[in-house]
């Protein structure tokens, strides 16, 4: 016997209400002097439709803006959905529910991604770009402030251990900086994502990944999440931490405030906010967005608890986009997210091991000088072979954007049993290639070592 069509409707109706984001603490009671709603045909009033947006930024960064935004604007109803940028991206392209009115991210390559979909409105605000006739990136047209991306420390556990602050990101390899360092993983930052797209594009792919091996020496740990990088430096679990300027400005500690280096130093990275050509309450999601970029929005900025560069300090700076493909980055996201993964995360352990013991042989190596003659050119040889058989990378840079290889990796592409059976063999050739490598490098370091050695042993005795 079928189900009425009736009952279903009626069942569908209460699973979508129940889906829909909850309001803020502030609105959960309508406030005095709400706007009502009225409906044409019946003349009856009904509530303003909610605004849904989703963010990917922290709940306390966006009840700090949505207090500001409802002090003058009591009877809206602002609502947050907040997701991890990647999962703010599917969201958005496979149509999920609930569905949003304004996607409101750190991330440029979101905004970039979503835009090359064509799932971003066209902003009201004419910039001074528009007026000149420049048609800047989408992440830069759909701007409402920029950020900075780098390290940050706590200078008094710097201090107790003796070391000097960081200047650069060739700092960070240093070999007293072992086990001190902490970063999120890109697969779940898109404030890392960033970070990695900027090593690989400014050194180029394989210099690029081989410092992200090298990095991964001295890396203490990486966090589930980049929130979790300035909350471990507050705590004091580790010294040193990769990310983005705010979050070291607003971070609380239980010593000395954070310190940040923007490195590079002349990035300046465009966050956005944007109404999505799908959303149900357009209108208010246009108000949230011209809030952002307007002048009430851009006075919030100075807040504390904000501390974001607003565009009219950002105007002056070079375009990012000018040295920094956004689109490049956003086609071989999920190759690159998925590569970090399998050449870093899961194998923290073993690029420990090496790395110490490929700075003790070298250490040694330096030690030597030229007193052990021809054995410091071939252990020199070894080295120099271990470390690139240590920093390869197993997919060569134009496959990363192959649509073949890319439609594998993505969340979005329908899912089929033989690309969900290729991606696992892929993964898990990835990481054992990345094992045996590391253990084959290993291997030529201790005969660097046993060949140094050899040579310095007799002038010893």
């Amino acid at each position: 016997m079928g189900v009425p069509v009736r009952g279903t409707l009626a069942v569908l109706a209460v699973l979508a209400f129940a889906l829909v984001p909850r309001p803020l603490a502030a609105q959960q009671a309508e406030p005095a002097g709400a706007t009502p709603q009225t409906t044409p045909s019946s003349g009856s009033t009904l509530p303003a439709p909610p605004i849904v947006v989703l963010t990917s930024y922290p709940e306390p960064f966006a009840q700090a803006v949505a207090a500001a935004y409802l002090r003058t604007r009591p009877g809206e109803d602002l609502r947050f959905l907040h997701k991890s940028t990647h999962a703010l991206i599917e969201h958005v392209t496979s149509e999920r529910l609930p569905r949003a009115d304004a996607v409101w991210t750190s991330s440029p390559i979101a905004i970039a991604e979503l835009a090359d979909a064509g799932l971003l409105e066209h902003p009201v605000r004419a910039g001074p770009e528009a007026a000149a006739g420049v048609r800047p990136s989408p992440p830069r047209l759909h701007a409402f402030a920029y950020s900075r991306i780098g390290i940050m420390w706590r200078p008094d556990l710097m201090r107790a251990k003796g070391l000097p602050p960081p200047v650069d990101l060739g700092s960070l390899l240093a070999p007293d900086y072992a086990g001190l360092i902490a970063m999120s993983a890109p697969a779940r930052s898109g404030t890392t994502l960033l970070f990695v797209e900027l090593v690989l594009q400014s050194l180029g792919w394989d210099e690029g990944w081989a410092y992200l091996q090298q990095l991964a020496g001295n890396l203490a740990t990486v966090t589930a999440r980049s929130f979790g990088v300035p909350e471990g430096l507050g705590h004091g679990r580790f010294p040193v931490g990769i990310g983005v300027g705010f979050l070291a400005r607003t971070q609380p500690t239980n010593g000395e405030p954070l310190a940040f280096v923007a490195a590079p130093g002349d990035v300046l990275l465009p966050a956005g906010v944007a109404a999505l050509t799908s959303a149900r309450n357009g209108q208010g999601a246009r108000r949230f967005v011209a809030f952002l970029q307007g002048e009430e929005g851009q006075a919030l900025l100075a807040d504390p608890q904000v501390a974001r560069i607003p565009l009219a300090e950002a105007r002056e700076a070079a375009p990012f986009e000018e040295r920094f493909d956004y689109l490049l980055a956003s086609t071989r996201r999920d190759v690159v997210v998925a590569l970090f993964d399998q050449l870093v995360t899961y194998q923290l352990d073993e690029h420990r091991r090496f790395w110490r013991r490929w700075r003790e042989v070298e250490a040694g190596l330096t030690d030597a000088g030229e007193a052990a003659g021809e054995a410091t050119v071939e252990a020199r040889a070894l080295l120099d072979q271990a470390y690139r058989r240590a920093t390869g990378v197993p997919v060569r840079a134009f496959m990363a954007h192959d649509p073949a290889l890319v439609r594998v990796f993505s969340p979005t592409a329908p899912e089929r049993l033989e690309n969900r059976a290729f991606r696992e063999r892929l993964l898990e050739s990835w990481h054992r290639e990345t094992r045996e490598r590391l253990a084959e490098a290993g291997a030529l370091v201790e005969q660097a070592q046993r060949r140094l050695a050899a040579a310095v042993s007799p002038q010893a005795r």
